[in-house]
């Protein structure tokens, strides 16, 4: 499912839901997207990772990345880990204050989308 500017999808039958901002994202889209990669942990029938690339990502709506990520898959009980793709000192800043927040340390760092399924065990 394409939202405007950010691509969401379950990864067939593996446990892996993939979101990734094709370009500069609206704050609406950003909320969109974070609605759907929750839906699709909650479908799912085992816990699942999140792969999040952001190498395409020009901008990051702070307030509403914060949000959606924390009122939705941030919490949710199928969410194994945040695999991010790329890298960008707002998205750490980010990721610094959900830990904070949520006490949950679920966020892994990656070059590249092979790093990231590697360390899923889903290449």
């Amino acid at each position: 499912m394409v939202i405007h500017s950010i691509l969401v999808s379950k990864r067939g039958d593996d446990p892996l839901v993939m979101m990734k901002w094709l370009s500069r994202v609206s704050e609406s889209d950003v909320i969109a997207a974070f609605e759907q990669v929750d839906r699709l942990l909650s479908e799912s029938d085992e816990p699942c990772y999140v792969l999040f690339d952001i190498t395409s990502s020009l901008n990051f709506p702070i307030s509403a990345t914060l949000k959606g990520a924390a009122f939705g898959p941030y919490r949710n009980p199928h969410m194994i880990e945040w695999l991010i793709v790329g890298s960008n000192p707002i998205a750490h800043l980010i990721e610094r204050t959900l830990t904070s927040v949520t006490g949950r340390d679920i966020v892994r760092w990656f070059e590249n989308e092979a790093q990231a399924l590697a360390h899923a065990s889903l290449q």
